[in-house]
C-alpha cells in the first residue's frame, strides 16, 4: 500500500520540530522551522539559488537517464543472451554492493567534479534498474507470448502491444527505487566534489560556516526537489509506456480467408512415463469442420498444441500447415487483460476498425462491455471474446479448444449459430466432448484412439 504525506503528519512533525528548537535554544544546533523558513524566502529571490538547483537538477536527472537507458539495454541483452547475463552478475553486484562514498571518492580520481554526480548517480540507478526491468522480463506471461506466436504478431508489435505493458509495472518500481537513491547520491557527489555552483557546494559552505539555517533551508529544498522530480518522471514514464503501447503502426495488408487440408501422421508425445498420444492420425478436408472428441486427459489439448508447433511430437508429423495462418481458441481464454475487448480482437486482425470490432461485439451479446478492459468481464464474457478473436483473425485453419466451455445454455445457442456462420471457407478443428457443439457447427467427429 502506497504512503501518502497527509496535511496533519506533517503539521505534527513541524511542531515537533518547533518544540525541538525551542528546547534547544540553540541557532547553530537546531533552527526552528520558522527561521529556515525565512532564510528560504531569502534564498529564494536570489539568481544564485535557481542556478544551483538547475545546475544538480541537470547533473541528477542527467545520471538518473543515463541509468536508466542503460539498465534497460543491459537487462533486455541478459534476458536474451544467457551467458551476457552470467557475464554481468559480478559487476552489477559490486555496484549494489560497495558504499556511496568509496565510490565517490574513486571516481574523484577518474572524473572532475563537474561531472562526478552525473557518475555516481548513474552507477546507483543502473542496478536498480536493471534488476527490477529483467525481473519483469522473466515473469512475462508465457502464454500470451503464445498467442502472439500462433497469431503471428509482427515483432514490433508483440514487442509494444503485447510484452510493454506487462513490464511497465515493475520498470516504474525500478524507477521510483532509483529516484529515491538518486538525489542521496547525487547530492553526497556534490558535496564531496563541491562543483562550483551546485547545492552540494552551498550546503559544504553552510557546514564551514556553521550557518545551521541556510543548511536545513537547502536540505529541504533537497526534499521538495526530489519529490517534484520523482512524481514528474513517474508520470512522465507511465505516459511514455501507454503512448508507446497505443503508437500506430505500418498498416498490415489483410488478407482474405483460406482453406487447407492438414493430415495428422502417427503423432506421438510422451511427457515422463506417460504416453499422451501414441501414433495418432486423422485428416481435416478443406474448408470442413472436423470435430474431435474424447474425454478429458486424452491428449486433445496436446494434439492442439503439436498443431501450433507450440510443442514438438516424439515422433509423427502434422502435414499441410506449412505457411498456413492459424486462429486458435486456447483451452485458457488467454486475452490481454488491460485492453478492452475491441483492442484484443484489433490485435490479431489488421485492418479491423474499432466499428467492425464492436459491431461483432455486440453480436456476440457484449455491447454493454466494449469499453471495459477484459479483466472485468465474466468468465463466459471472456470467452466469446477469445472466440470473437479467432474468427476474425485472418487464417486459413482455425483450432478450437472447446471454444463455448463457460456459456450458459441460452447464450451458447446463439454464439454457436454465429460461430457457423463465420467459418468458412476455412478448415477447422473443433476440440469438445459436447456431442451437440459438433451438430451445432456441421462437423463430422473422429474419435481420439
Amino acid at each position: 500500500m502506497k504512503d501518502k504525506l497527509k496535511p496533519w503528519t506533517v503539521a505534527f512533525w513541524l511542531l515537533v520540530w518547533q518544540l525541538l528548537a525551542m528546547a534547544v535554544g540553540q541557532e547553530i544546533l537546531l533552527a526552528s522551522p520558522a527561521r529556515v523558513l525565512a532564510r528560504l524566502g531569502a534564498l529564494a529571490v536570489t539568481a544564485d539559488f535557481w542556478r544551483s538547483i538547475l545546475h544538480s537538477m541537470l547533473r541528477i536527472g542527467g545520471g538518473f537517464l543515463l541509468g536508466t537507458f542503460a539498465g534497460t539495454a543491459l537487462a533486455l541483452l541478459s534476458a536474451r543472451f544467457e551467458w551476457f547475463r552470467s557475464l554481468l552478475s559480478p559487476l552489477m553486484r559490486a555496484v549494489k554492493s560497495v558504499p556511496v562514498a568509496s565510490f565517490i571518492i574513486l571516481a574523484l580520481v577518474w572524473v572532475s567534479s563537474k561531472h562526478l554526480a552525473v557518475l555516481i548517480v548513474f552507477l546507483m540507478v543502473l542496478p536498480v534498474i536493471y534488476a527490477n526491468v529483467l525481473s519483469g522480463l522473466e515473469r512475462l506471461d508465457p502464454k500470451l507470448e503464445e498467442v502472439a506466436r500462433v497469431f503471428r504478431l509482427p515483432r514490433l508489435k508483440r514487442a509494444l502491444r503485447v510484452e510493454l505493458p506487462q513490464l511497465m509495472p515493475d520498470f516504474l518500481t525500478g524507477c521510483r527505487l532509483a529516484l529515491g537513491l538518486c538525489w542521496k547520491a547525487g547530492t553526497a557527489a556534490e558535496v564531496i566534489g563541491m562543483p562550483r555552483g551546485s547545492i552540494g557546494e552551498r550546503l559544504q559552505q553552510a557546514k564551514v560556516y556553521l550557518d545551521t539555517p541556510d543548511l536545513f533551508a537547502w536540505t529541504v529544498v533537497i526534499l521538495i526537489l526530489s519529490l517534484i522530480f520523482e512524481r514528474a518522471a513517474l508520470w512522465a514514464f507511465a505516459r511514455l509506456g501507454e503512448g508507446l503501447s497505443r503508437l500506430s503502426l505500418p498498416g498490415e495488408r489483410p488478407r482474405p480467408n483460406g482453406a487447407a487440408a492438414v493430415s495428422v501422421d502417427g503423432l506421438c508425445k510422451r511427457y515422463g512415463d506417460k504416453d499422451v498420444l501414441r501414433g495418432f492420425s486423422m485428416n481435416l478436408p478443406a474448408g470442413c469442420t472436423t470435430c474431435l472428441m474424447a474425454p478429458s486427459g486424452a491428449g486433445k489439448t496436446t494434439l492442439l498444441r503439436l498443431m501450433c508447433d507450440l510443442e514438438t511430437a516424439d515422433s509423427g508429423r502434422v502435414q499441410g500447415m506449412e505457411g498456413t495462418r492459424i486462429g486458435v481458441v486456447f483451452q485458457e481464454d488467454r486475452l490481454l487483460d488491460w485492453l478492452d475487448p475491441v483492442e484484443n480482437l484489433r490485435l490479431t486482425a489488421p485492418g479491423l476498425t474499432r466499428d467492425a470490432a464492436a459491431d461483432a461485439l455486440i453480436r456476440f451479446g457484449l455491447g454493454d462491455s466494449l469499453r471495459e478492459p477484459v479483466s472485468r468481464l465474466s468468465g463466459g464474457m471472456r470467452r466469446r471474446v477469445a472466440l470473437l478473436r479467432a474468427l476474425l483473425a485472418p487464417s486459413d485453419i482455425l483450432l478450437l479448444d472447446e471454444p463455448f466451455n463457460g456459456l450458459d445454455a441460452a447464450t451458447r445457442s446463439g454464439v454457436m449459430a454465429l460461430t457457423r456462420e463465420l467459418l468458412p471457407p476455412r478448415t477447422a478443428l473443433l476440440i469438445t466432448h459436447d456431442p451437440d457443439e459438433a451438430a451445432a457447427l456441421g462437423a463430422a467427429i473422429v474419435g481420439l484412439d
